[in-house]
């Protein structure tokens, strides 16, 4: 009786040390947390001891937004220094993810005999096997805060993507062994629970592999995210405006609630300058990714006469200032860029029908957002046209592409017609 209290108590210990894992990596902070972990001999001892992850977490600006912009902060003050890297990982980063996948391979396989035995024997055996499973889980743990640490020169979307990918492995994990805990996936043959919650966990193992790995991969997987949204708004909104306009006064009946789905002619100029906000927030974010690489290719590539160039002009006696400038640049640039992709969301909501103009368009809240998105089209190209290092000022023209630079002319101007056009349906 005691040796089945004791594997119970084992299963429960696990099932415990998961939760203060999963709690731990939640309250990981992409956006630029300083955190110290606790001396160990190992992360994964770390874990082992059911101690917390981060010990303190002091809030630091990570990142440049557009309301940090607009103050008299000098911007290389609110851009956190968080790239030490752009498409080349430095080594302990490699290792880092080699022990993430490491970790989620090893959770795939253990898995599968965790069920099968778990149907037979859960108090026992099956709590040997959870112990099998929380050391996956460890890894994919010591994987996480490693990336999390300042050392290793991760930016916001690196440290998103691992953080979201690992939290989903170590859920499903946990819902496998609850399910087995409270007795949902123990019965006849005919139950499938167990089975069900297996495949959750191969499938959140699996997605580790396909995970953006490093800075560019994950910013630029960010990138077309927002392109997908724009895009997809874009369809949506369209397929709308083409079912045509309705009547400005609308009844209580079938054919007029029906009608309300529709555009008043009045609104349908207003979403169709919304919508021309759209594709061009999805040009800009497409620019964005041509423009990082430009300069990422710069960082690679980086001659002794360059550094010698940067060293008379400005006194910079070490070239990798230069490279630290560039990187910085790089960062901001994203993160402006995000403003866009997320602002695309925040006016699109406004644009079902029927709109909410209240009696002076202009004052509206969807306009607010559409100048707001405007603004920061504004702000994320003009870094790309006047692009200069935050601190030396050199310019950073000659890194540009031709198609970067003709795209920019383009959409500078562009900018400027769809501002119009904003300003001309909201009056």
């Amino acid at each position: 009786m005691d040796a089945m209290s004791s594997s119970v108590n084992l299963n429960t210990k696990v099932l415990d040390s998961l939760t203060r894992l999963a709690e731990s990596l939640a309250r990981l902070d992409e956006r630029g947390l300083k955190y110290a972990v606790e001396p160990s001999s190992s992360p994964a001892q770390h874990f082992h001891n059911h101690e917390t992850v981060m010990d303190e977490i002091t809030r630091t600006s990570a990142a440049l937004t557009l309301s940090q912009a607009d103050s008299n902060v000098p911007q290389s003050t609110v851009t956190a220094k968080q790239l030490s890297h752009y498409r080349a990982q430095p080594p302990a980063l490699v290792e880092a993810y080699a022990l993430l996948t490491t970790g989620s391979q090893y959770i795939h396989a253990t898995s599968t005999k965790y069920t099968l035995v778990s149907k037979i024997d859960y108090e026992t055996e099956g709590g040997n096997l959870a112990v099998e499973l929380r050391k996956g889980a460890e890894l994919i743990g010591a994987a996480t805060v490693a990336v999390f640490s300042p050392e290793m020169g991760c930016g916001p979307s690196a440290k998103r993507y691992i953080k979201q990918f690992s939290r989903g492995v170590i859920a499903s994990v946990i819902s496998l062994i609850e399910a087995f805990e409270n007795g949902s996936a123990v019965g006849g043959k005919d139950n499938h629970v167990g089975a069900q919650k297996t495949g959750a966990v191969w499938s959140a193992c699996d997605a580790i592999q396909q995970m953006p790995k490093g800075n560019r991969n994950s910013m630029r997987r960010e990138c077309m995210v927002w392109i997908r949204d724009c895009m997809e708004s874009v369809t949506e909104f369209e397929d709308i405006m083409n079912l045509g306009e309705r009547e400005d006064a609308v009844g209580e009946d079938e054919d007029d609630m029906v009608e309300e789905e529709l555009y008043t002619p009045v609104e349908m100029k207003i979403v169709r300058a919304a919508v021309n906000v759209m594709k061009c927030s999805k040009n800009v974010l497409g620019l964005v990714m041509k423009a990082c690489d430009c300069v990422g290719e710069r960082i690679e590539n980086l001659t002794e006469s360059d550094s010698t160039e940067i060293s008379d002009s400005h006194a910079a006696t070490d070239p990798r200032n230069h490279n630290a400038e560039m990187l910085q640049w790089i960062s901001t640039l994203h993160e402006l860029a995000r403003c866009i992709g997320e602002g695309v969301t925040d006016f699109g909501i406004l644009l079902y029908p029927p709109l909410d103009l209240s009696d002076t368009p202009s004052e509206s809240t969807l306009c607010q957002q559409l100048n707001n998105q405007l603004k920061a089209l504004e702000k994320c190209v003009n870094c790309i046209h006047d692009a200069s290092l935050p601190l030396s000022g050199v310019s950073m023209q000659s890194s540009m592409s031709g198609e970067v630079l003709e795209m920019t002319e383009r959409l500078v101007n562009g900018i400027r017609t769809r501002a119009a056009e904003v300003q001309g349906a909201m009056t």
